[in-house]
């Protein structure tokens, strides 16, 4: 929260002390209420609300808006987010940071992994704008979202150190029953066992599936697609392989038949993929995609045919497409499948 007094300058160039620490107080509350929040669908709408507010005109929903409202009024009863809008993105955007602050665990998978995908994903296709002061808030939001999905990503998939087993205690009762704790005893060494050969074997899918370089969902051979079908093709046949978010490497391998990497927008790479967009977005024409376009703007666009929105006019290369599609394929599939045991 220590840059809040540098943000409250977005709505205005005078700004008090009670505005910030009513701001402050409000942005805190809002992060301690939405961090305890358990429901996909809720996460993904507050994620959505909050990054939209952060773009654009600046104008929040009105659910988003009452809400932060309610939140500033506890100390500051004359604030109305109406005559105020800006102040809204501004205690929002820092709630996500406050939420995105702490230290991700082993499992990749809880309520703020939810929020940093789903942040990184909205916020990153959005255009860049041109008001300096809101750019940085938003850039802030999204740089925090990406360090905390890609960290956690890691650490999901970091191999667990196998500890040797306890000391089996077998005893023998007055009833001349035998009594032990062989379960207790093997417990944590047969856990870790299991979730490193979990990890091997998404290693290994992904691996396969990459040494083949033929895409099953077109029934062709990679080298014989056009690049931005192929890159495309590519991240979403690769975050099926996936047990959790994508890491570095998994990027890494899907673009590894990258050659020209040409800038194109939406409608442009929608028109390049051509006849083959049925068959790459038949499986997000319902689901998490429908209900949340704002959150996976592409793999929305390839179901439906529709390119929205102002992010679908920016230009970017093939290779960022490519990274979309992965990232967008592997939440869709955490949203409907839930995670993998590992």
């Amino acid at each position: 929260m220590e840059n809040i007094a540098v943000h409250m300058r977005i709505a205005s160039v005078s700004v008090s002390d009670d505005d910030v620490n009513s701001r402050r107080t409000a942005a805190t509350n809002l992060a301690t209420a939405w961090g305890k929040e358990s429901s996909v669908s809720k996460i993904l709408s507050k994620a959505a609300d909050a990054a939209v507010a952060l773009n654009g005109d600046g104008k929040p929903s009105a659910a988003l808006g009452e809400e932060v409202q309610k939140a500033i009024q506890k100390k500051s009863a004359s604030y109305l987010y109406e005559e105020r809008p800006l102040d809204v993105s501004v205690c929002a955007g820092m709630a996500m940071i406050s939420i995105l602050g702490a230290t991700p665990g082993t499992r990749g998978y809880s309520s703020v992994d939810f929020y940093a995908a789903a942040l990184w994903s909205v916020l990153a296709y959005q255009p860049v704008l041109e008001a300096d002061r809101r750019e940085k808030l938003r850039r802030e939001v999204l740089d925090a979202a990406i360090k905390w999905s890609t960290t956690s990503a890691e650490a999901a998939r970091e191999r667990a150190d196998v500890p040797d087993p306890s000391i089996v205690n077998i005893a023998i009762g007055e009833d001349g029953l035998p009594t032990h704790n062989i379960a207790d005893a093997l417990a944590k060494t047969i856990e870790a066992l299991r979730r490193n050969a979990a990890l091997d074997r998404e290693e290994l899918d992904f691996l396969w599936w990459a040494q083949l370089g033929r895409s099953r969902l077109l029934n062709r051979q990679l080298s014989a697609i056009a690049e931005p079908t192929r890159i495309v093709a590519a991240g979403i046949e690769g975050a099926r392989m996936l047990r959790r978010l994508p890491c570095e490497v998994h990027r890494e391998i899907v673009l590894r038949t990258l050659d020209q990497n040409t800038e194109i927008d939406l409608p442009e790479l929608l028109a390049a993929i051509g006849d083959d967009r049925e068959l790459l977005g038949a499986a997000f024409i319902e689901g998490s995609v429908a209900s949340y376009p704002a959150v996976f703007p592409f793999l929305h666009a390839l179901a439906t045919g529709e390119a929205n929105g102002a992010g679908a006019t920016v230009k970017r290369p093939v290779s960022e497409w490519g990274e979309r599609a992965l990232l967008e394929a592997g939440f869709a599939k955490l949203i409907s499948h839930g995670p993998a045991k590992l």
